[in-house]
């Protein structure tokens, strides 16, 4: 029993997101969510008044700059801030392809919006 209290007290806030990415979600995760996990399974033992911030912190530095090649996280691109890890990560050519496919499903929308609202209630089929 001690073994196990002393690497959950050892274990970074990099492991044990990587613990809750892996094990717990099958999509990607806001910090919050992560460390609701974290602290919901007992994954990490926490002290201080910000563990939040320091889980923000660590998440964002891994995910920009030179880091960025050995990080084991991704942050999803136009997103706020949603991360998984890099093996679960999309292709360059899928995020083209969702992003592209919102952009057009998003601009029919308009299209048909401001026909619609230019002549009255006519049906626009776009």
């Amino acid at each position: 029993m001690k073994d196990k209290q002393k690497r959950k007290k050892e274990r970074t806030w990099a492991e044990a997101a990587r613990m809750v990415l892996e094990n717990f979600s099958d999509a990607p995760m806001t910090p919050k969510q992560i460390l609701h996990v974290i602290q919901t399974k007992g994954l990490k033992e926490m002290s201080g008044t910000a563990p939040l911030a320091c889980l923000v912190t660590m998440l964002h530095s891994q995910v920009r700059g030179d880091r960025v090649k050995n990080s084991i996280f991704f942050k999803l691109p136009g997103r706020m801030s949603l991360f998984t890890l890099k093996v679960h990560a999309p292709t360059s050519n899928t995020i083209y392809s969702e992003n592209f496919t919102s952009i057009r499903k998003f601009s029919m929308y308009l299209t048909a919006k401001y026909v619609t609202g230019m002549c009255g209630h006519i049906p626009v089929h776009v």
